[in-house]
């Protein structure tokens, strides 16, 4: 879609489809080849890909995801992921990937019909939030179109802008919304009515309902994820120490998660739920829709539950829906606004903003009107909410003062609130993660909740070792275990996101992990793919990925977090006076390194691209690279050749 010339054109997948498969892997390739070194997040030279997987559209459970990849914060290149129907839409109108270039004169829409693709006029649609938007659209064109759209806070180019779709589905991290506002594209609408052939359907049918089938023996566990999967997240994170608290300051804080007025999502839901809301083929329906009188009507699970709650000192879940609605309503990255207003918390509490400083708001702790003034200033760009427009790093430097020693994110995006410090392989994960948050590593991140027998404790390490070569990666607070499950999990994730499944049920639900994807998409394109194969491949869209990086200043140096983390120990909980120790993870990294053929400095050497048949790839980043890359790696280079 070039959205400067309000041209669109079609090109076939087909010559990128043999190593990178679809989804995230086509996206991170065709970025790499045309967006330049000198690039940046806002230019309109900057290209945003909308990518379903290979078997979004199919009968396969959780296959409803489309890829959302872009040079994004920091300047690095990063994705997110949407659900809810749009993805199957999208392949059902005939396309596997959605690109946008360009910059459009004024507020754009693009219609896309099946065949027949129109840029439209969005200009009575500027400035009205995600709902909204949805409805003014399905009210003139239908209501058999999905829609992928942007808020205020997208308009207004804020740098944690989040995409939205439907009620619940949100490419909620990386500003994909401010690069989108940037282009003034609104919305992207999709009627798909076509069919997805499949190559051998009778055998893909039948795998796909043994799939099925055994979701459905855990019928237990999926039944506790609907109703209580927020609650395990928030309030039974919060009592084992796995979510931080705040800016992870030393404050224990006023926070009693015993005498809440609603405490949990269940609580919430058994109030104020309208019925649960499922993305496309899912089986387990984990969003509930909400009505909550005087707040308004959406839907939240997930990760956003700590962030309203214990992240901003709250203790009543009815006033943290209020804050996530608004955020949605916005279009605004639920994780980055929580960091920023927790920042400013801390920052008023140690003196170094007052009230003169946040337009007359006393920013203290918990204070449910402040919060939500906050969150206006942010989403409308006014006020001391223009300090924040590139996020909490760029905020802090404009704020001074040694404000920037309290910024908590890595490589400008601002930190998931996961207790890092007691956590090695989340605190690994972040820092070399391309989406710069734990994606990596989900099989045992959870597992803290519970108090294993040394029985259990042995069935970890077996199934850890055998998983990933190492024992030690059954727990997340060795410093030992973390590089293998790390680069395993990490390719696990790109594994899903190509093949277009959803990363969160397939360790959970599913007895052989990604022997089914690949037996799926054998079945689905006629192609034969084994779980290895669909692995490596994984392995070649990350490489890539870390290159694209790299050209853009990534290296050991940036890959690190806060010195918080390192010098401050855990201020209270089940992991009191934990602490990140700087040598040894240096010495973790290194092992990451060496796993994945980067040279000391985190710079992918030629043996890398060599390993994955980057042939040309390499060409293009050797001549980009040629004055930054280490002499380790020209070592590495002598010794290959």
């Amino acid at each position: 879609l070039d959205l400067s010339n309000m041209v669109a054109s079609k090109i076939p997948t087909q010559p990128y489809t043999k190593h990178f498969i679809g989804g995230r892997g086509i996206s991170v390739k065709m970025l790499y080849d045309e967006v330049g070194p000198t690039v940046s997040m806002f230019d309109p030279e900057n290209k945003i890909c909308f990518a379903p997987g290979v078997l979004t559209g199919t009968p396969a459970v959780g296959s409803s995801r489309v890829k959302v990849t872009a040079l994004s914060a920091g300047g690095l290149l990063r994705n997110s992921g949407i659900g809810a129907n749009v993805p199957n839409t999208i392949k059902l109108a005939g396309y596997d990937l959605i690109m946008a270039e360009g910059k459009a004169e004024k507020p754009t829409y693009v219609f896309i019909n099946n065949d027949s693709i129109e840029f439209k006029d969005a200009s009575h649609l500027w400035g009205k939030d995600v709902y909204e938007t949805q409805q003014i659209i399905k009210n003139e064109l239908g209501k058999d179109v999905e829609i992928i759209c942007i808020g205020p806070g997208g308009e207004n180019e804020v740098a944690f802008g989040s995409v939205h779709s439907d009620w619940s589905s949100a490419a909620g991290r990386c500003g994909f919304g401010g690069i989108m506002g940037s282009k003034k594209l609104k919305a992207i609408v999709v009627r798909g009515t076509g069919s997805i052939k499949i190559a051998k359907m009778e055998e893909f049918l039948k795998v796909a309902q043994e799939q099925r089938e055994q979701f459905a023996s855990r019928e237990v566990d999926i039944i506790d994820m609907r109703r209580g999967g927020d609650r395990w997240l928030a309030y039974n994170g919060q009592h084992a120490g796995t979510w931080s608290r705040g800016n992870w300051e030393a404050y224990e804080g006023p926070l009693d998660w015993n005498n809440m007025e609603i405490g949990t999502m269940d609580e919430l839901a058994e109030k104020y739920g309208a019925g649960p809301h499922v993305c496309g083929s899912c089986a387990i329906s984990h969003f509930m829709l909400y009505d909550v009188p005087g707040v308004g009507k959406g839907a939240a699970k997930c990760k956003p539950t700590t962030n309203m709650t214990g992240t901003l000192w709250n203790n009543d879940w009815r006033a943290g829906f209020r804050f996530y609605n608004l955020l949605n309503c916005y279009g605004l990255d639920a994780m980055s606004a929580a960091n920023i207003i927790a920042f400013l918390m801390e920052l008023y509490d140690k003196g170094i903003i007052t009230k003169k400083d946040t337009d007359g708001i006393a920013m203290e702790r918990g204070n449910e009107e402040a919060i939500v003034a906050a969150i206006h200033k942010i989403g409308k760009q006014e006020g001391f909410g223009k300090l924040f427009k590139n996020g909490v790093v760029q905020g802090a430097k404009k704020i001074g003062k040694g404000a920037e020693e309290y910024a908590m994110a890595v490589k400008e995006l601002e930190l998931e609130p996961w207790e890092y410090r007691a956590g090695k392989a989340w605190a690994l994960a972040v820092v070399t993660n391309s989406k710069e948050n734990i994606d990596a590593n989900n099989e045992y991140i959870y597992r803290w909740l519970e108090a294993p027998d040394e029985e259990t404790k042995r069935k970890w390490e077996k199934e850890a070792e055998e998983l990933y070569g190492h024992k030690e990666a059954a727990f997340p607070s060795s410093y030992e275990g973390p590089p293998s499950s790390v680069v395993y999990e990490e390719a696990a994730v790109a594994a899903s996101d190509m093949v277009g499944m959803c990363k969160w049920l397939l360790p959970w639900y599913m007895t052989e992990r990604y022997d089914v994807p690949a037996k799926l998409f054998s079945l689905a394109t006629g192609v034969e793919l084994s779980e290895e194969d669909l692995l490596f491949a994984a392995q070649r869209v990350i490489t890539l990925e870390r290159a694209f990086n790299v050209v853009r200043g990534v290296n050991r140096q940036t890959d690190t977090l806060p010195k918080r983390f390192f010098e401050e120990p855990v201020p209270t909980g089940p992991f009191k006076g934990d602490i990140l120790d700087k040598k040894k993870f240096g010495e973790m990294l290194g092992k990451y390194y060496a796993l994945r053929d980067y040279d000391d400095n985190g710079i992918p050497t030629k043996a890398a691209f060599d390993k994955y048949g980057l042939v040309s790839e390499w060409k293009t980043f050797e001549k980009m690279t040629s004055g930054i890359r280490s002499e380790t790696t020209r070592v590495a280079v002598k010794k290959t050749k």
